[in-house]
């Protein structure tokens, strides 16, 4: 499976980030978070997406009762060279399952996420600059 995202600059602070008809409106103004999810928001986003999605799939295949789910994330940022140094997680699952299959639905969904993946092995994005003149 391949996938395939165009961002592009709307105005000095807003961006639209589009794939397979959806739009997502990304903040591209330093300092400004009134325009949208700004770049570390949306990793955390994609992260969170990438762990429901298999709390649906896998406790399905599971066959675990999940009545609701969320996570909240907290991300710490260093300024020089930017970067986040630590993303911590909180996975809430409402269900009458026992605890001990629910830990195991938590620990199938961090190990076979995408997002998950891509953060835990340091994947290093690959581009070029094309000049449109």
């Amino acid at each position: 499976m391949n996938y395939h995202v165009t961002a592009t600059i709307q105005d000095d602070s807003h961006a639209i980030a589009e794939t397979r008809g959806h739009r997502l409106t990304l903040n591209v103004k330093k300092g400004a978070g009134d325009a949208g999810f700004n770049a570390a928001e949306t990793l955390l986003a994609a992260l969170g997406a990438c762990m429901l999605t298999n709390v649906n799939a896998i406790g399905e295949k599971m066959r675990l009762k999940v009545e609701s789910a969320r996570i909240e994330f907290e991300a710490a940022r260093r300024d020089e060279p930017p970067a986040l140094t630590e993303i911590r997680y909180r996975l809430i699952l409402k269900s009458p399952e026992p605890a001990e299959k629910l830990q195991e639905l938590a620990d199938l969904c961090f190990k076979w996420g995408t997002v998950t993946n891509t953060l835990v092995n340091g994947l290093t994005p690959q581009g070029e600059l094309v000049v449109e003149r």
